[in-house]
């Protein structure tokens, strides 16, 4: 009994830790309010996709937006991306001959956004 219970804690926590948004186009993603500290580096990337991490600095807040998980439940409208970012993916996914879809972000350990990204066919 007592494994059951460790396992159903283990797998509620993981099931917490997945990415809730909505992919979309990443040149539908804003970049008005946000810009890196230090230059993106790629820590992961094949042809299917990508992961950036950086340092972001954002200046302001939309209210409209949930501020624990930073984006709407429709869709992820309020997270936004910094230019050198968006560049790096839509450079990277080109190589392929296919478009930069936005997956999410998630933070680090050490506070850094780590941004994925996957690559899919052009419509």
């Amino acid at each position: 009994m007592k494994n059951r219970i460790i396992t159903a804690l283990m797998l509620v926590a993981l099931a917490s830790c997945a990415s809730q948004e909505t992919p979309r186009d990443v040149e539908t993603v804003s970049s008005d309010k946000i810009k890196t500290l230090f230059p993106p580096k790629v820590t992961n990337a094949d042809e299917k996709g990508l992961s950036i991490r950086y340092a972001e600095v954002s200046m302001g807040f939309d209210a409209t937006c949930n501020p624990f998980k930073s984006f709407s439940d429709k869709l992820n409208d309020c997270n936004e991306l910094p230019e050198n970012v968006k560049t790096l993916a839509v450079d990277h996914c080109d190589q392929f001959g296919k478009k930069a879809v936005f997956m999410g972000n998630k933070t680090t350990m050490l506070q850094m956004t780590l941004s994925k990204f996957t690559c899919q066919d052009k419509d």
